[in-house]
């Protein structure tokens, strides 16, 4: 199943989040100009219907972004920069079709150990 992970940044958490470009290829298809929005759902079951993505132009290669919903997401979960996302797509087992997924993962320090939980 296509994933990715990224630790996030400011701009990340405060603007839009870049995604692989290599990634593209799994997202619904990319019409130009304009952003492409999809449900996500995230790991407490909640589905974000404008969950949206668009290639940015400009700097020296076109960049992909996630943006809409996302930023609903980053407020609903607390994220701060450094915090994880995972984004995958799973195949829907009555008709394959795909199922976009995601998990966000919070540092913390515990009694000088660092863990990862779930948010």
């Amino acid at each position: 199943m296509p994933s990715f992970e990224k630790y996030l940044t400011k701009v990340d958490v405060n603007k839009q989040v870049a995604i692989p470009s290599d990634f593209v290829q799994h997202l619904p298809d990319y019409e130009g100009g304009r952003t492409i929005t999809f449900p996500v759902h995230d790991i407490s079951g909640k589905v974000w219907e404008n969950f949206g993505y668009y290639i940015r132009k400009g700097d020296d290669y076109p960049k992909p972004v996630f943006q809409k919903d996302w930023r609903k997401y980053v407020r609903d979960k607390h994220l701060r920069p450094g915090d994880k996302i995972i984004f995958r797509v799973e195949q829907n087992g009555a008709n394959g079709a795909p199922i976009y997924t995601i998990a966000a993962q919070k540092k913390i320090k515990l009694l000088g150990f660092t863990i990862w939980s779930y948010v």
